[in-house]
C-alpha cells in the first residue's frame, strides 16, 4: 500500500494501478456531476482511467500521505493535497482521507473523502466535466 501511495505521488499510473485488485472499488466521494471520476468507480480498468482523468485535469504539486495506521486488512492515512486545476490555474489546497481494504497485498475498496462541500464549491467556479 505503501508502494501504491508513493507511486501515486510520483504521477505514475501505471505502476500505482498494479497494487489494485482486478475487481477493486474506488470511491471518490464527490459529485459526478461535478467531477467525472466522482463516485463509485469499480474494476481496475475503470480505474486506471479515472486516475488518467485526475491527472489530466489537475497537477499534483503536494501529495504528502501522513497519519498511517492499520487494523487487519483496514488502513487509513490522512493526506496534505496541493492541486493545481490545468484548465483555470486555480489552486485546490486541504487534506483527505483515505480508507483502504488490503488483501493478499492488493488493494480491494479505496474510499476517499475530501470536504465535499469546498472540492464541489470549487468545481462550479473553475469548471467541472
Amino acid at each position: 500500500m505503501r508502494q501504491a501511495l508513493k507511486a501515486w505521488a510520483a504521477g505514475d499510473v501505471d505502476r500505482t494501478v498494479r497494487y489494485l485488485a482486478e475487481d477493486a472499488v474506488y470511491a471518490l466521494h464527490i459529485s459526478e456531476d461535478l467531477l467525472p471520476f466522482g463516485g463509485e468507480t469499480v474494476g481496475r480498468a475503470n480505474i486506471e482511467t479515472a486516475f488518467r482523468q485526475m491527472r489530466d485535469q489537475f497537477d499534483y504539486l503536494v501529495f504528502r500521505p501522513h497519519n498511517i495506521s492499520s487494523d487487519g486488512n483496514a488502513v487509513r492515512l490522512s493526506v496534505e493535497h496541493m492541486y493545481r486545476h490545468r484548465a483555470s490555474g486555480a489552486m485546490l489546497t486541504g487534506n483527505f482521507r483515505l480508507v483502504m481494504q488490503v488483501s493478499h497485498g492488493k488493494i480491494t475498496r479505496c474510499e476517499e473523502y475530501h470536504d465535499r462541500a469546498m472540492v464541489e464549491t470549487f468545481m462550479r467556479l473553475f469548471g467541472g466535466k
